[in-house]
């Protein structure tokens, strides 16, 4: 090989393996700027699935609280109508003996009153009787 060529074909040698070299590495760069591309959209699509299910988790509570206080009012409310039905029937049942006591009193009187006439019936007739017998 003649010496003025070696110069220039190493010149050339080493551009044509700069060159490969060069197009490998921007290959490679490409192939992990494609990677970390992607990653990224994966990591958006995950983000977004996680933020939709917790929006969806969160709506789904909400929707669980909602139900479980309008169950508790209308549990309250039923727990309330029953308070104040046996409230009510308590009060029916002591103006039911209020007045029966009322009745049994009124009795005691009358039947007080009627010892108390039968009584002044039997000194009358015993006062009688001693005349009808002491005239004699």
């Amino acid at each position: 090989m003649n010496p003025e060529f070696v110069g220039p074909a190493l010149s050339f040698a080493g551009a044509l393996i700069l060159a490969i070299l060069s197009f490998i590495l921007k290959r490679v760069v490409l192939r992990i700027d494609g990677m970390d591309g992607r990653m990224t959209s994966l990591d958006a699509m995950t983000h977004a699935e996680m933020h939709s299910l917790d929006q969806t988790t969160q709506a789904r509570i909400s929707s669980v609280e909602h139900v479980a206080d309008v169950k508790n009012r209308e549990s309250q409310a039923a727990q309330i109508i029953r308070d104040d039905a046996i409230v009510r029937m308590i009060m029916e049942h002591a103006n039911e003996a209020d007045r029966k006591y009322a009745t049994v009193r009124e009795m005691l009187n009358v039947q007080e009153r009627l010892l108390a006439i039968d009584n002044n019936v039997r000194a009358v007739l015993t006062a009688i009787d001693r005349l009808a017998h002491g005239g004699n």
